[in-house]
């Protein structure tokens, strides 16, 4: 009996637990509407060569403009601005 008696004398030591505990949240940033407006394609209006050449030429200048725009909103994830 006093075998049973012997093992509830011990109290087990309580472990330590730190004092700060430093979570990372992430915060959703409002995104500029100029950066998300729509990036319109450019069609030809006939099927000559000049106009769709000038077609083609006119949605270079319009992907090159998105690709910078979903650049800057990707930049905004990073805590980085782009110019």
């Amino acid at each position: 009996m006093l075998l049973v008696l012997a093992g509830c004398t011990h109290k087990p030591e309580r472990p330590k637990l730190p004092e700060v505990v430093h979570v990372p949240v992430e915060k959703l940033v409002p995104v500029d509407a100029r950066l998300t407006k729509p990036c319109p394609a450019k069609r030809a209006r006939s099927r000559t060569v000049e106009a769709v050449v000038a077609a083609y030429n006119a949605n270079l200048i319009v992907l090159q403009d998105c690709d910078n725009r979903m650049g800057e909103i990707r930049s905004l994830g990073e805590g980085k601005t782009q110019p």
